[in-house]
């Protein structure tokens, strides 16, 4: 049975997987928020996902900041219903009359949100409508604000498909480099280490050429699968090329690095895809290299990785190497 951790867990790997946390203001989210203002007539709106510790806005009308506390969010109450969330009064609502965003600026009063929800239905955040007095709100508004929760997630989705590999599901080579760019940055900003994997399915032409392509792709999409199973909702995987992919992992150094190889490289050994003709096995070889003062882009951090990939390939494959 899982457990609320758990639960969370797999929401915020969902949500990150959107890659959509801190990038800039884009027009297809600005407008939606603007028509948030305009149908609802109110001064403030936002789509906000809700991350481990806080809100994050992808768009805002009417706020001058760009996240608040988690704990201090409606919209993460919002996005865990399955309707609208209204909140006539705040100061009346036992939930939130003592809340600092209540109490004080922005003077929250009235609150609409629709949960954002992925395909799956795990829930990511809402969009929402807030004034900063009490009123009611009419199903025909309440109408519109749903279709608008829709377009967003729309927008998410074709965010999503836009720079993700449509077989896997792994984030697509130019996406990734972008990706790990803002990792090594926010690494050297904040002191911490960061290290990557670079991933390769052993004889993988082998088993385009003995089971076919069909089976080859199935067993690509097995092995994202166990890879992102040993992954944390903070680490990214990007696919580079055929069957061999990269991992970026934050706030690990060569030792962590190497412990999560492992355990990668286990996954993959312990995978079993039945097919028509029969059950398939497939291992990996895995590099890993951290992050180096020298190091002034990602592909050379990738590169080092993948030396060490290629030494643990000629030294008998199925195995880690850094």
């Amino acid at each position: 049975m899982s457990t609320a951790q758990d639960d969370e867990e797999l929401r915020l790997r969902k949500l990150h997987q959107y890659d959509v946390l801190d990038t800039p203001k884009e027009d297809a989210f600005e407008r939606i928020t603007r028509l948030v203002t305009a149908v609802l007539g109110v001064p403030i709106a936002a789509v906000t996902l809700v991350d481990g510790g806080r809100q994050w806005f992808k768009s805002q009308q009417g706020l001058n900041v760009s996240e608040t506390p988690r704990d201090q969010s409606f919209c993460a109450h919002a996005m865990l219903g399955s309707g609208p969330m209204v909140v006539r009064d705040a100061t009346l609502d036992q939930r939130f009359s003592s809340n600092p965003l209540v109490v004080g600026d922005p003077d929250i009063r009235f609150y609409v949100g629709i949960p954002l929800r992925a395909s799956d239905g795990t829930p990511l955040g809402a969009l929402c409508g807030i004034d900063t007095k009490p009123r009611d709100i009419g199903e025909r508004e309440l109408e519109i604000l749903g279709d608008l929760a829709d377009l967003t997630m729309e927008q998410l989705e074709l965010r999503l498909l836009a720079t993700r590999d449509s077989l896997t599901g792994a984030m697509r080579r130019g996406h990734f480099i972008t990706s790990a760019t803002r990792d090594m940055a926010m690494a050297r900003r904040m002191g911490v280490p960061l290290s990557c994997l670079m991933i390769d399915a052993d004889k993988f032409k082998h088993i385009n050429d003995d089971w076919g392509h069909a089976v080859g792709d199935d067993v690509l999409i097995h092995l994202v699968s166990a890879i992102s199973g040993e992954l944390r909702s903070s680490d990214s995987l990007g696919r580079m090329g055929g069957e061999e992919f990269c991992a970026f992992l934050p706030n690990t150094n060569l030792h962590g690095a190497m412990q999560v190889a492992e355990r990668v490289r286990g996954a993959i050994e312990a995978m079993r895809i039945e097919t028509p003709g029969g059950c398939v096995q497939v291992t990996a070889s895995i590099g890993a290299a951290e992050l180096t003062g020298l190091d002034a882009t990602p592909e050379e951090m990738i590169k080092r990785a993948d030396i060490a990939l290629y030494q643990a390939k000629h030294t008998g494959r199925n195995r880690v190497a850094a």
